[in-house]
């Protein structure tokens, strides 16, 4: 799989930006997020399978890195469209990971639906599969990159505006797409594996997975400004589509999986207007995927992993729970500043022009 963010570039802001029509109505700033949660996936059958086992495998990641990046706003009557760059900028440590392989028996459970629309529940576990006992069980540790494309619209009701130096309060609706590839390395593992004699040591680099994300959001929020303050809130259901390269290297073989879910996303984010054009705020951002999908596989060393090569496709599923806290810097682009002056030095020379010119 190879990484799409090249494709999104700052130049969109800067066509954005040379444009003299909406110049004064462009704002921009940087911004830094750190983030947490899990990232966990899974297959598995509760009933035997072919071979007779009933079981199935988990990878686990920690969700924890720091990112980087510029956001651009255009702002027009009620309306406020918005772009995002985020990039963790290099490999950064994610914390320890995890490779479980495990059996299921008659008492385990299996919860494939988190969001199910039909019944109106909700099931925050990103865990499907439990009640397993682990036949193999690997620790290690992680590195994360990441990198983040995102554009937003908005149409605010009521008194609430765009602009959020100007005061006012109302509800607006919203919708939204976000597009992120990131990668996992899981090395330094210490393996457990439960044969005859049990084995238990260092195996080295583990295992990468490569990820594909898009997401769709569409909901809605509330704004409050008053004096120099503000508070917005926003709740955005979504679906998305993600796929996966995972390579597990002393194995020496791919799966692919592809997989379609539904989630949420939420943001609280409160803001302090410190100069008429300059304001600072802080964020704390919820999120939540919830996925399934199929995986097939590629390559193999043994028997039984080159014949999983000519089956269709297996179960997966790819949950995602993170949330974070952003600190960032907005400006608004004052495109006149400075050119009052000079306006009025040339203005006498075009009175003379004119004069003449009647003359």
């Amino acid at each position: 799989m190879v990484p799409k963010f090249s494709q999104f570039s700052p130049i969109l802001f800067i066509c954005l930006l040379s444009v003299s029509e909406i110049r004064a109505e462009i704002i921009w700033g940087p911004t830094i997020e750190k983030s947490g949660g899990e990232y966990i996936f899974e297959t598995g059958n509760k009933f035997p399978n072919l071979s007779g086992i009933r079981g199935g495998s988990r990878i686990s990641f920690p969700r924890t890195f720091t990112l980087f990046g510029i956001q651009g706003i255009y702002i027009k009557d009620n309306w406020e469209i918005s772009g995002n760059l985020k990039t963790t900028g290099w490999n950064q440590k994610s914390g320890e990971a995890r490779d479980e392989d495990f059996l299921l028996g008659t008492v385990s459970t299996e919860k494939t639906t988190n969001i199910a629309t039909r019944e109106w529940s909700y099931r925050d576990s990103a865990t499907v599969y439990s009640g397993s006992r682990n036949f193999a069980d690997g620790k290690g540790k992680s590195t994360v990159v990441e990198n983040r494309v995102e554009f937003y619209g908005r149409y605010y009701f009521q008194n609430a505006n765009p602009d959020h130096w100007r005061e006012g309060s109302g509800f607006f609706l919203s919708t939204g797409v976000r597009y992120s590839y990131f990668k996992y390395l899981f090395y330094d593992v210490n393996q457990y594996i439960e044969t005859t004699p049990i084995f238990y040591g260092p195996i080295g680099l583990g295992l990468s997975f490569s990820n594909d994300l898009w997401e769709f959001f569409y909901g809605g929020g509330y704004r409050y400004s008053k004096n120099n303050f503000y508070f917005d809130f926003s709740f955005m259901p979504s679906i998305g589509r993600i796929k996966t390269r995972d390579f597990h290297v002393q194995r020496s073989i791919n799966f692919f999986s592809e997989n379609y879910g539904l989630g949420w996303a939420s943001k609280i984010e409160l803001g302090y207007k410190f100069y008429p054009n300059w304001l600072s705020y802080l964020r704390i951002n919820h999120r939540r995927f919830f996925s399934e999908g199929r995986f097939t596989s590629q390559g193999g060393l043994t028997v039984s992993d080159l014949t999983s090569n000519l089956v269709s496709g297996f179960k997966s599923h790819i949950n995602i729970k993170d949330f974070s806290i952003e600190f960032g810097v907005l400006n608004k682009v004052d495109w006149n500043e400075g050119k009052s002056q000079s306006e009025v030095k040339e203005s006498p020379e075009k009175e003379k022009i004119d004069t003449n010119e009647s003359n």
